[in-house]
């Protein structure tokens, strides 16, 4: 077990000493989520049931930050639609990815997926700081390239108002192109590796992308929106992407507030970064991981 030293009548006043890492590199005081499966902090079994809770590796951060429980800070499942194992098939990899193969040769017409969310703590903060700049990732690979996706490619990880994503929202990552747009809200930043969308890589891509934005486009995302990330097809992306969209894994999503951490979005991208080719290469948690192949779901 490890010791605690107090050392009192010491105030540190150096904010670029080192600082003490507790759960993973990418950590900082306004970490607000991780999600990572194969993670000392982040590990659960198999594919939880709707509603039920996921944890957030950096829940002590989070709640730090947010004055609340580490409990109230952890992910919950918000959608797992679609039972039809001919049309949509998730599973965990066996390095802890959430994969969800869906199928290109039709039949699809109602929304196939498994999606995570940010619980109410972490999304009311979020929605309530505007004016902060955030900073959001997410690892993932492309088993199985889109076919299209008319007018937009299903995007993973999105913080948008549920009724009208393409005009009210924070951000989204459409496909693998990274948003916010041209415009408001503000961009700081946006990093797509490989470029390209998810219907021009090759299958079994693993894509690196990451933005940060502050303010919201119209109206922004409202109470009962949350930050929402998984597999399939979802809200504002559903009908268009059915028998189009890419099977994929997520591996890992990350939120910072860089507003808190004083830290810029360049600094915390080639952190992030490093740490994605790390993960993929070889003797890396996720290398050589394995799953079904999509091709067995026409």
């Amino acid at each position: 077990m490890g010791k605690l030293l107090r050392l009192h009548g010491v105030s540190l006043t150096d904010a670029t000493a080192p600082k003490i890492i507790t759960r993973d590199k990418i950590e900082s005081i306004g970490s607000l989520m991780l999600f990572d499966g194969n993670h000392q902090f982040g590990q659960f079994n198999g594919l939880p049931a709707l509603n039920s809770a996921v944890p957030n590796v950096l829940a002590n951060k989070a709640a730090e930050l947010l004055g609340v429980s580490e409990a109230a800070t952890h992910l919950v499942v918000a959608q797992s639609s679609g039972a039809d194992v001919t049309l949509f098939k998730r599973e965990r990899t066996s390095k802890g990815g959430i994969h969800g193969l869906i199928t290109q040769a039709g039949g699809q017409v109602s929304l196939h997926n498994y999606f995570l969310r940010t619980d109410t703590a972490v999304q009311e903060y979020m929605r309530d700081n505007p004016s902060h700049t955030f900073y959001v990732s997410l690892w993932q690979k492309i088993t199985r390239k889109a076919t299209g996706g008319t007018p937009s490619p299903q995007a993973p990880f999105y913080f948008t108002n549920g009724v009208a994503a393409t005009g009210n929202f924070r951000f989204h990552m459409e496909g693998s192109v990274a948003f916010p747009r041209l415009g408001t809200p503000t961009s700081k930043g946006a990093t797509v590796i490989p470029a390209g969308t998810d219907a021009e890589v090759a299958n079994n891509t693993n894509r690196f992308t990451s933005l940060a934005v502050q303010g919201n486009t119209g109206n922004g995302p409202v109470g009962s929106d949350a930050v929402t990330f998984g597999v399939g097809t979802n809200a504002a992306w559903n009908g268009a992407n059915y028998n189009k969209a890419a099977s994929r894994i997520i591996y890992r999503a990350y939120i910072e507030d860089l507003t808190v951490s004083g830290r810029t979005y360049a600094e915390v991208e080639a952190l992030d970064y490093a740490l994605f080719q790390e993960a993929f290469a070889a003797g890396g948690k996720f290398y050589g991981d394995t799953y079904t192949d999509p091709s067995t779901l026409p």
